[in-house]
């Protein structure tokens, strides 16, 4: 097990979060680049995932450690986001020794309309692990001086795991007037006001973003996104604010003009577009690039996770290379590593960072 440093100082992160704050108004020194790894750093911890996901300390001063190990710019603190304020409700989760924990997918919480009176706003100050979450936060903030960008499950997302995703789907159909409740119930009473705790307590966060990889393509369709997705984000925002975002829909591949994917994904992250693997490795980064350039807003690219699991280092480079050359050309660019796991080679993620530092760098 790595030993790790529960009270060295972390404050040189603050030059890499200036660099990412730089990179989304201009043209910074060089690329920024995060990553999604939380279980890439617990496997490089040697830590179970028990462990990992319930102590704050070792989440938040492991993820710090193997972010300087690998030189990544941003420390972006990740875990289980999906889980968290379903299990304050009461769903059963699941942990795993070598991987993320998950819900009990074969007891969903929501069965029937009964149990719909299981969802009222839970005590933020002892229900599930959103006691966790604020000490995660509050840690983080302590080591590095830095405002956490915090997360959280967003509507749909938070509703298929609670009731399962073909049961949701079918809802949207069967029973719609159920769906309404559902969302409206977890909009209202539980994501509205947990984020509300969030701000009052983290008053400086500059980024509240929503986690809602389900609602992304081939799942649902951009006409559920519309009627089913999109209503309750911007609910949310108008709730608790511009701070507010979801960016992580996927799936635009699908679709004969994707831009009608990237319309949808800028009602809910108005501040920047974001593409990852392997929807930019079929469409090309330069579609990005130019749709972009021609909405006015930055643009942040990521290399996917299989691919990095995957590949050669010198393919990886090769990749970097290119997102780097036709996204970041006119700045207003940055990388991400998409959800690095326990079985991503190390020597990829050290190749995707050193090709930034190689074919990032501004003039």
């Amino acid at each position: 097990m790595m030993i790790m440093e529960a009270q060295k100082d972390y404050s040189f992160f603050q030059k890499g979060a200036k660099r990412l704050e730089r990179a989304m108004k201009g043209v910074p020194d060089r690329v920024p680049v995060y990553a999604q790894m939380h279980e890439f750093v617990m496997k490089e911890l040697g830590v179970n995932g028990k462990e990992f996901y319930t102590t704050p300390e070792i989440l938040v001063s492991g993820t710090l450690e193997i972010c300087e190990k690998y030189g990544i710019d941003v420390a972006f603190l990740d875990y289980d986001v999906y889980n968290i304020e379903a299990e304050a409700l009461g769903q059963r989760i699941i942990y795993s020794d070598s991987g993320m924990p998950d819900v009990d997918r074969s007891r969903p919480l929501i069965r029937d309309r009964d149990d719909l009176k299981k969802i009222k706003t839970p005590d933020f100050d002892s229900d599930g692990r959103l006691p966790t979450v604020v000490e995660i936060y509050s840690i983080y903030k302590k080591l590095t001086g830095i405002d956490a960008a915090m997360e959280f499950s967003a509507p749909f997302s938070l509703a298929a795991n609670i009731r399962g995703i073909e049961q949701l789907l079918g809802d949207l159909y069967d029973d719609p007037e159920f769906a309404k409740s559902l969302f409206d119930r977890l909009t209202e009473e539980i994501l509205a006001p947990w984020i509300q705790h969030l701000k009052k307590t983290f008053p400086d966060a500059k980024s509240i973003a929503g986690n809602d990889a389900t609602a992304s393509l081939p799942i649902v369709s951009p006409d559920i996104l519309r009627e089913w997705v999109i209503p309750y984000i911007l609910r949310l925002r108008e709730l608790c604010g511009p701070a507010v975002h979801v960016p992580n829909w996927v799936g635009e591949r699908y679709l004969k003009n994707p831009q009608e994917m990237f319309d949808l994904k800028l009602t809910v992250c108005p501040g920047f577009l974001q593409g990852q693997d392997p929807d930019v490795e079929v469409l090309g980064p330069a579609v990005y690039r130019e749709y972009a350039e021609k909405r006015g807003v930055p643009l942040i690219l990521g290399i996917g996770a299989s691919f990095l699991a995957l590949s050669q280092p010198e393919d990886v480079e090769k990749r970097v290379k290119n997102y780097i050359e036709v996204g970041g050309k006119n700045g207003r660019f940055a990388l991400y590593l998409c959800n690095l796991g326990a079985t991503t080679p190390p020597e990829n993620v050290r190749a995707a960072v050193n090709a930034i530092g190689k074919y990032g760098t501004y003039e």
